[in-house]
């Protein structure tokens, strides 16, 4: 195999010759990890940086200064030759037994020191470590590295490991592999893999692991596969975690046939039988196109095996199920877990009412909605602002069928809404206002009205005319007209027909001429053409709950 040094233009680590290190030297600067401002305090352009308890802000002492004094050993816990020996470092005694050597520095020391720094001031550090201490060993270097992985700084471990001045062993080289791929660069970690085998080296399971699951993340499964070859080939047998890798690969790209043969295969396989997270991943590759059929027999068949199934399980079901159209069997697939008093069977997270209620209320499905939504709440669960506000137009709208049952769900819904900070559309405002007077509560709903306008939000024909009306039912003509204020002065709409001639025509009933002319008179300015048909004084007064 080619080595990876000779065709990369960003080499992982210099080609070295196995053979006995130099002398230890001061390292060229192609080996530093960052570039530090010039000063004229140094000989060269590159400064020499400050001090390492400059950057840990805390004075020469204890740790720190045993830290300083490490920094010139060569990384085993032993001084350089003709470095006098720090008196606070080695503790002889007259005896030899009187008196107990102090536990030695190391570089894992410096890199569990180095952890506690921001990112800026652990590259000066290792910047220090290889100006200062050229003879670090290989072992040292690894402690490093591990210790940037640790921290999560991938990017400066990657670096450092290009820049090493010995040759890398496989520690090194695994230590790199899984940064590259927490890094999200699968091809450069599949590289340098390549290469580690190359030089001899033989991976770990968790090496071969971390890059196979980069690849299929990006959706390089004939690569994936290519690496559970090699990991065969070295006598390292994939496990079924490298298996659940290749399968979510295989159903991210589409290939779903091949990833249920592949867990057909697995079924009858004796040193790597599936887990329930195997099916949960070939089950949900299925739901998410459409065929849940099929994920459906998936699941049975994972029971059947005595597998019990996970609440990422019931979601990617519960999610196919709407997907597919069917909002209704996934509500009864959640009522069936929300009912189950089975151990193997897991109750509904805040995630599995969610993806059933948005269904449903996109289905026009109220009444189911409105259970899961009551179960969701008894669960400790919330919804969120958006499913309220459906959920709370969808009640609005059963009013009109059965105010009586619904407009007490409506308030309790819309109140919900309006406590979590979440703000109603227009359009759930001007329902709420017609489900208010459809209802009875005419001064609720003049008050919902007057709080839109103080808003600014647009008034719906539809909802004010309704007010008017029920205002007019209950022969309450003057708050009747300043509604009709309220809308045509204040918010300059204009209002309709159907408005103008419920309140001619309870003016008619009570008599008052003058106001009602002065309305019409409104209405013709506006080029609204009513009816006087109601305006007589023979005309039976029939109102709601007032009596004749």
């Amino acid at each position: 195999m080619a080595s990876l040094y000779h065709h990369s233009s960003l080499p992982l680590s210099p080609p070295h010759q196995l053979t006995a290190p130099e002398p230890p030297r001061a390292a060229p600067p192609s080996y530093r990890v960052s570039t530090l401002p010039s000063s004229p305090h140094h000989g060269s352009a590159l400064p020499r940086p400050p001090s390492f308890a400059c950057h840990c802000k805390a004075p020469l002492q204890d740790i720190d200064a045993e830290l300083l004094r490490a920094l010139q050993s060569n990384g085993n816990g032993a001084l350089h030759h003709g470095n006098p020996s720090p008196p606070h470092v080695f503790h002889p005694g007259s005896d030899g037994a009187s008196s107990k050597r102090p536990p030695r520095l190391c570089a894992r020391d410096c890199a569990k020191r180095i952890m506690e720094l921001p990112v800026e001031e652990r590259v000066k550090v290792l910047d220090l470590l290889q100006r200062d201490d050229a003879a670090l060993t290989v072992s040292d270097y690894n402690d490093i590295l591990s210790a940037l992985a640790r921290a999560g700084d991938h990017a400066s471990a990657v670096s450092l490991f290009r820049a090493m001045p010995v040759a890398p062993d496989a520690h090194s080289f695994a230590t790199a592999v899984r940064c590259l791929c927490l890094q999200g660069a699968p091809d450069e970690a599949k590289l340098a893999l390549d290469e580690m085998v190359a030089r001899g080296f033989r991976p770990g399971a968790a090496t071969f692991s971390a890059v196979v699951g980069c690849l299929c993340k990006r959706g390089r499964v004939s690569r994936a596969m290519e690496v559970l070859d090699a990991m065969r080939a070295l006598g390292c047998e994939p496990t079924i975690r490298n298996y659940n890798s290749l399968l979510g690969g295989l159903c991210y790209v589409g290939r779903l046939e091949e990833a249920l043969d592949l867990l057909n295969n697995l079924k009858g396989s004796a040193n790597t039988p599936p887990d329930i997270y195997t099916f949960t991943i070939v089950l949900d590759g299925f739901c998410k196109v459409g065929r849940t059929e099929e994920a459906t027999a998936i699941f049975h068949d994972a029971i059947g095996m005595g597998l019990s199934p996970t609440i990422f399980t019931y979601n990617a079901l519960l999610n196919g199920h709407c997907k597919e159209g069917h909002p209704l069997r996934a509500f009864a697939l959640l009522m069936e877990m929300c009912g189950s008093e089975a151990a193997a069977c897991p109750r509904p997270d805040r995630i599995s009412f969610s993806i059933v209620l948005t269904a449903l209320l996109r289905a026009g499905e109220t009444a189911a909605a409105w259970q899961v939504y009551k179960r969701m709440e008894r669960a400790g669960f919330e919804a969120d602002g958006r499913a309220l506000d459906t959920l709370a137009r969808g009640l609005c709208r059963r009013c009109a069928a059965d105010a009586s049952a619904a407009l007490g769900d409506a308030r309790e819904v819309f109140g919900k809404l309006v406590a979590s900070g979440h703000e109603p559309v227009s359009y759930t405002y001007c329902l709420m206002a017609q489900a208010l007077a459809r209802g009875g509560e005419v001064d609720a709903a003049v008050a919902l009205l007057e709080e839109m306008v103080r808003r600014g939000y647009a008034l719906r024909k539809r909802a004010y005319t309704d007010v008017v009306r029920a205002l007019c039912d209950r022969a309450r003509a003057r708050d009747a007209m300043r509604v009709m204020v309220l809308v045509m002065i204040v918010r300059d709409f204009v209002p309709g027909r159907n408005a103008f001639d419920a309140l001619l025509g309870e003016l008619g009933r009570q008599g008052r001429w003058h106001d009602a002319m002065a309305v019409y008179a409104a209405a013709l300015k506006r080029g609204v053409v009513v009816s006087w048909k109601h305006l007589t004084k023979e005309e039976e007064r029939v109102r709601v709950g007032v009596p004749q």
